[in-house]
Order: structure tokens, then sequence, then C-alpha cells
């Protein structure tokens, strides 16, 4: 660039020597102005457009700003078991025992021998929304032993179905169930055996059969026919 300025001066130089003699001496004025001009010219700064060797970065004037990338979407994992999320509170008994429903069939029992009432013992304890087709809970006489009498109320769909015998029996248990069955086993006294021992015995699988509970076989009669 300074080579330029220079050999610009030196051809205004000689051009104002040749083409501009005076008696005045205008000669060296004619020079100097031409020389002015021509460093005027090029010592003016020249705008370059653009951005030259460096990208503009974003928010600056003359380049748009770059939208951040959306963040990937976050897995979710499988949903529980339906039934693991119901709340506490809704978890009722499938058979309330303190309910009108059971407390009115323990009444018809009338008193056992030597209490004035009857007793809730073994029942179903399922909780709501997990509710057994057949449910079921024993009558039986507090602080009773083996041979006090008791009575297995059957129920379905929140309504009384049926009693296992139509009487009170002795020496019965619960011995398995599932979600429509009940299995019962039944003892009773043959002779003069002792009470600890009854001879007799007996299993009996009382079922729903879609409008009734149902027993697979007979109920022996000496199982509720004592005294």
């Amino acid at each position: 660039m300074k080579t330029l300025v220079h050999a610009a001066i030196a051809a205004a130089v000689v051009l104002a020597l040749a083409t501009g003699c005076s008696d005045d001496g205008s000669v060296g004025a004619a020079a100097t102005s031409t020389v002015d001009a021509v460093k005027s010219q090029t010592s003016a700064p020249t705008r370059v457009s653009g951005s030259v060797g460096a990208s503009a970065r974003p928010g600056e004037s003359g380049a748009p700003a770059t939208p951040d990338a959306p963040l990937p979407p976050t897995p979710v994992d499988n949903p529980t078991d339906p039934s693991a999320a119901v709340p506490v509170d809704q978890r009722n008994p499938c058979l309330d025992t303190s309910s009108d429903l059971v407390q009115n069939v323990i009444a018809t029992l009338g008193p056992p021998p030597g209490s004035d009432f009857y007793e809730i013992g073994e029942h179903t304890t399922a909780t709501t929304p997990n509710c057994p087709t057949l449910t079921w809970a024993v009558a039986e006489t507090p602080s009773g032993t083996g041979s006090s009498p008791e009575s297995i109320m059957f129920f379905h769909d929140n309504m009384f179905a049926r009693l296992a015998t139509p009487s009170p029996s002795a020496f019965t248990s619960i011995s398995g169930s599932t979600d429509d069955s009940v299995t019962v086993h039944y003892s009773w006294l043959v002779g003069d055996e002792p009470n600890c021992c009854p001879q007799g015995n007996a299993d009996v699988t009382f079922s729903w059969d879609g409008s009734n509970v149902v027993s697979d076989v007979p109920v022996p009669t000496e199982v509720y026919n004592f005294g």
C-alpha cells in the first residue's frame, strides 16, 4: 500500500512539472496540490462488507441466532399393576363381619349352650377389589372347646347364601378354600371316646354353582345331631 502511494505521488509531481510551468512559481503550488489530492484518495479507508476470516457469533449483528436443539423425551417406566395402585382406604374387607348382614344371620342361630351369643371366629380375610366368589364366616361359642357348637355361614355378592348345616355342629374346622369353594372338616363322637379324639371324620366341599351353594357330598347327620 505504501509503495502504491509513493508511486502515485511521484507521477503527480512529474505531471505537474510537465504541464504547469509559469513565472509566478505556480509549478510548485500545482505539484503540492496534486500530491495532496493523491494522498487524500489513497489514504481514505475502504469499507469492506461482510466478515472476513471469521464467522459471526450467534446474537451478534448480521448473523441469525441458532435456536437450542430440543431435549430428547424422558422415557417413562412401565405402569405398575393396577391393583397395587388402589388407595389403602379403598381396600375394604370383602366380608365385613360387623355388618348387619352378618350379625342378622348370627341372631337367627340363638344363643349357644353356656353363653348368650355367638362370636365371629375364622372368616374370609380378602379385601377389595380381589374378593372371592364365595365368602364365609364361622359363628363360634365364646371361649369354647372343640366340642362346643358352631355354625358356618356362606355369602355371595354381599348376600347371605346358606348355613353349612341345619343346626350348629361340633368338632368343625375349615381345611381349605378357593375363589368359589370352601372345604370343611367335620368330626363326631362314635362311641364313648373322649372329646379329644372323635372317631367319625368327613370332609365336605361347599361350592358356588352360579345360583346356590352346594356340597359335593351330604354332610353326615351325626355332625349336627348331638347332645
